[in-house]
C-alpha cells in the first residue's frame, strides 16, 4: 500500500483552503474599484493595497493551478469522440461523449494490466446519435466492469431475451473481461411492458423482472390488485422457475377481507402456494378468525387451505419459513417467503 502521511495532508489542505480565501479576497479587493469611495480610498494608499494585491495573487497561485489541473484532467477523461470508434460489440458513434476511468497504464496488485483509454469506458452518452445495443435505441451506457454489470437508457420498447421491457434503464450482468461481448450480456432488471403476461397473470404498468439465484426469475408488481390463485392479491411476487419460466413460488397480500371456507382473513395477510395448496398467515395488524370458533388464529402460525376452502392443517410459520423481508430498495417488493 502507498503510505500516507495525515500531516502533510493536513498541511496540504489548509495551504488550499487559504489559498481559495485569497483567490475571493482579491476579487472582493478588484471588484471593489467598481465604487468610487472605494476607489479613492484603495489609490490613495495605493503602494499599501498593490503590496497587499500582490500577496493575495501569489498566495491564491496554488488553489488556481489545482483547479486548472482538476478541470484539464476533468476533460481529459470525459473526450466527446470525434470519430467511430469500435469495442468489441460496442459502436460508439462520432459525437459520442464518453467517461473514461484511466487515461494511462498501470497495473494491479497482482501485476497484471489494466485496462485504459477507451478500453475503460465508464460511461457514453449518445447525445448526438443514438446508440445501437443488442438491438436497443439507447441513450446513455453505464459501465462497471469490475461488477460485470451495465446500465442502458432505452429509447424503446425493446424484447431482451425474451422478455418484453418498457423504454428506460435496463441493467444486464456480464462474466469479467466480457463488458464488450454482447453474447455474453444476460438481463439482471427491467420494467416490463403492460400487458405481459406471466403465470397467466397480466401484469400491469410498473411492474419488473428481476434475475436471481440459480438462474430464476422473480416478477413484482408495483401494488396494484391482481388476481392470482382465485384472490385477490396486492404486492403479488412470482418466482420463476430457470428453464421454461413456469412458476415456482409465490407470494402476496391480500387486497381486501376474505372468508374462505370456515376461516376469516383480514386485508394485509400473507398468502402463498404451498404444497399446491394455499397458505394465509395472519400478521398483528391483519389477525384470521376461526368462524367455527370465532378464535383468532394464534400468532404466529399459518392456515394451509384447500382451493375449494378446506382447512388441512395449522402450522408454526417458523416451520413453513414465513418471514417478512424488507423492502431494500424501490421495485424489490418482496412481503414475504413462504418455503
Amino acid at each position: 500500500m502507498i503510505p500516507i502521511d495525515p500531516l502533510a495532508m493536513m498541511v496540504g489542505y489548509l495551504i488550499y483552503l487559504f489559498s481559495q480565501v485569497f483567490l475571493w479576497l482579491l476579487i472582493a479587493g478588484l471588484l471593489a474599484l467598481l465604487f468610487t469611495r472605494c476607489r479613492r480610498y484603495m489609490l490613495a494608499r495605493r503602494w499599501r493595497f498593490a503590496l497587499l494585491a500582490v500577496g493575495l495573487a501569489i498566495g491564491s497561485v496554488p488553489f488556481a493551478k489545482i483547479e486548472f489541473a482538476q478541470r484539464a484532467d476533468q476533460r481529459a477523461h470525459q473526450p466527446r469522440l470525434e470519430h467511430e470508434e469500435v469495442l468489441g460489440d460496442l459502436v460508439l458513434p462520432a459525437g459520442t461523449q464518453v467517461r473514461l476511468d484511466r487515461l494511462e497504464p498501470m497495473n494491479d496488485l497482482s501485476g497484471n494490466p489494466v485496462p485504459y483509454g477507451l478500453q475503460s469506458l465508464k460511461h457514453a452518452d449518445f447525445d448526438r446519435t443514438l446508440g445501437d445495443i443488442m438491438g436497443m435505441r439507447v441513450r446513455s451506457l453505464a459501465l462497471w466492469q469490475g461488477h460485470g454489470s451495465a446500465t442502458v437508457e432505452s429509447l424503446t420498447a425493446s424484447e431482451v431475451q425474451g422478455w418484453s421491457c418498457l423504454p428506460g434503464e435496463i441493467e444486464f450482468r456480464f462474466p469479467f473481461g466480457a463488458h464488450f461481448n454482447f453474447s455474453e450480456w444476460r438481463l439482471e432488471r427491467c420494467t416490463l411492458a403492460s400487458g405481459v403476461e406471466v403465470g397467466g397473470v397480466a401484469w400491469p404498468p410498473g411492474s419488473q423482472v428481476r434475475a436471481i439465484e440459480l438462474g430464476r426469475w422473480r416478477v413484482t408488481g408495483d401494488g396494484t390488485p391482481m388476481r392470482f390463485e382465485t384472490v385477490d392479491l396486492s404486492n403479488l411476487d412470482l418466482t420463476l422457475s430457470d428453464k421454461d419460466r413456469t412458476v415456482f413460488s409465490w407470494e402476496g397480500q391480500l387486497h381486501q377481507p376474505l372468508e374462505r371456507g370456515p376461516m376469516q382473513y383480514l386485508a394485509g395477510t400473507l398468502v402463498s402456494g404451498y404444497r399446491d395448496n394455499l397458505l394465509f398467515t395472519p400478521t398483528e395488524a391483519a389477525p384470521a378468525h376461526d368462524l367455527r370458533t370465532g378464535q383468532p388464529v394464534e400468532p404466529g402460525f399459518s392456515v394451509e387451505q384447500s382451493r375449494a376452502g378446506e382447512v388441512l392443517g395449522m402450522h408454526s410459520a417458523r416451520d413453513v419459513r414465513c418471514y417478512y423481508w424488507k423492502r431494500w430498495w424501490p421495485g424489490d417488493e418482496h412481503p414475504a417467503v413462504c418455503e
